[in-house]
């Protein structure tokens, strides 16, 4: 066996210990950098740190970070962090996210649905996460312009969510703050201030007869409409009324609230009644007299009310179509079923003026508005009605499907109860159409 000369026992002993403390002070390798959007408050891990990840979890959607001189490691979900490919690249993202550090916000919309948080900052961008009412938010940034989203305008906010999603909330529902420490006590007490008020400023009111349509299932899209409704902009301090002929301002200086229901905007003629957890009613002054109505909360969006109302016509006209293109009356022309919903019609001369205006000529749009009304139901299948172009009037008929074509009843204005064709008049004009393509 060769003996260890005392020199090289000695040298290695002496470089044993600065082996151990090499092993011993090499951390985890990173794999990225990252700054900490929502982090602790304080410390090493505060909102705003740098940090080595070193590890990048696809199953449980985290990462595991470090910070240079400590030992410890955290587990982050990923909304929480930005990551980047070079450490200067997080060392400047922090450097842009120092002026967000203090600032939070939180969801101040009641109405379903949930205010979303969409992955770009745009209205059309697809939703990633929706905030509960009061649900807490890290806010990291904020779009350079206001933007428009009908009927507001706001900033689009970056926010961060404590369970990992992050991506841009438009600012109008989102009470927007700042707190130094702890946002829990600051949220706590905005939220408390007065939660019925609270609920009139963060939601979108709309006509009481909106549900009444749509529990109905009737609805007329002349008064359906998105921009129609109680529009409250706690912001700007005002209330935009928007009805289907014309839109009131009522801006105001102060909310002072009367009894336990009733708030007065000051500075302005508008009242505003609690009367349940989704109705309110609202008074104001339309020069000498009293004007108001009812106004509920929805728990379907408009727009998707809307949508659902259009795709029922096009199905109706889609169907009708479906069994020939070409409708041929011997004695009333012929009317063809185009793309679009349009039509075209000759041969009408005998139903002018007594049914069609006398300025009609000839093309207009298919629809569907009228639904046939429970005393006529059995007998009819549908409501037609052909919108003649360039103010040509339009004519409505009861539809009968019938061997080989359709049957069409004509209809008076008197045959309607709002959008339902609830009688026949006692000589009407019946038209027998045979169908082909």
């Amino acid at each position: 066996m060769e003996r260890v000369r005392p020199a090289k026992a000695a040298l290695a002993l002496a470089l044993l210990p600065l082996f151990f403390l090499a092993l011993t002070s090499c951390g985890p390798r990173a794999v990225a950098w990252g700054v900490l959007l929502w982090g602790d408050l304080a410390g090493p891990f505060a909102s705003g740190s740098v940090v080595a990840i070193t590890r990048d979890s696809e199953i449980s959607d985290t990462y595991l970070v470090a910070v240079k001189g400590e030992r410890q490691t955290r587990e982050f979900a990923k909304g929480r962090v930005r990551k980047f490919a070079k450490r200067a690249e997080a060392a400047d993202a922090a450097e842009t996210l120092k002026p967000w550090l203090t600032t939070w916000g939180f969801s101040r919309k009641e109405d379903p649905p949930p205010l979303p948080i969409r992955e770009e900052a745009d209205a059309a961008s697809k939703t990633v996460y929706r905030l509960r009412f009061g649900q807490l938010v890290k806010v990291v940034g904020r779009s350079t312009e206001r933007a428009e989203v009908k009927p507001y305008s706001d900033y689009w906010y970056e926010v961060a969510t404590e369970d990992g999603y992050r991506g841009w909330c438009f600012g109008h529902f989102l009470k927007v703050f700042t707190a130094e420490g702890e946002p829990a006590a600051e949220q706590e007490r905005l939220l408390a201030e007065d939660d019925t008020l609270a609920r009139i400023l963060g939601t979108v009111w709309r006509p009481d007869f909106f549900r009444k349509m749509i529990n109905d299932g009737r609805i007329d899209l002349g008064s359906f409409r998105e921009d129609v409704g109680l529009f409250p902009d706690p912001d700007k301090r005002t209330f935009r009324l928007v009805l289907t002929r014309e839109t009131r301002e009522f801006p105001y200086q102060r909310i002072e609230r009367s009894g336990t229901t009733t708030y007065a905007m000051v500075g302005s003629d508008l009242r505003i009644t609690v009367l349940d957890e989704e109705r309110i009613s609202v008074s104001y002054r339309d020069g000498d007299l009293q004007a108001g109505g009812l106004y509920a909360l929805l728990e379907k969006d408009v727009a998707d009310v809307i949508a659902g109302e259009l795709q029922r016509r096009q199905n109706l006209y889609d169907r009708l179509r479906s069994a020939g293109a070409t409708l041929t009356s011997s004695s009333y022309g012929v009317i063809r079923l185009q793309a679009g919903m349009r039509f075209s019609w000759q041969g009408f001369d005998r139903l002018v003026p007594s049914l069609i205006d006398a300025r009609a000529r000839g093309t207009g749009r298919v629809d569907f508005p009228y639904h046939v009304g429970k005393v006529l139901a059995g007998q009819y299948d549908g409501v037609i009605t052909l919108q003649f172009d360039d103010g040509g009037g339009e004519v409505s008929f009861l539809v009968k499907n019938a061997a080989g074509g359709v049957r069409l009843t004509a209809l008076g204005r008197d045959a309607f109860e709002e959008l339902d064709a609830v009688r026949v008049g006692l000589s009407p004009v019946v038209i027998f159409f045979s169908q082909s393509p």
